[in-house]
């Protein structure tokens, strides 16, 4: 499964815990319980005001192919 996102990172914050090999991104500004969310293979992503709030991904292999097509957004 395939997802394209197109958000500016600058209006979220970004946490990456490398013992596990998590990324989780938050909308910054947002609080409270999402209104829906949509789980993948390995990331899940939460939807609150029709924006995007919080994207945790969570499986390591995930997150490491994440974090190579993000460095490659900034070239």
């Amino acid at each position: 499964m395939e997802v394209f996102l197109k958000i500016s990172l600058r209006d979220y914050g970004i946490k990456e815990f490398e013992d596990t090999g998590m990324i989780i991104i938050v909308k910054k500004g947002l609080s409270g319980k999402p209104d829906y969310s949509i789980d993948g293979e390995g990331f899940v992503v939460e939807f609150k005001n029709g924006e995007i709030y919080i994207i945790d991904i969570y499986d390591p292999e995930v997150a490491r192919n994440f974090r190579e097509k993000l460095s490659l957004s900034y070239v």
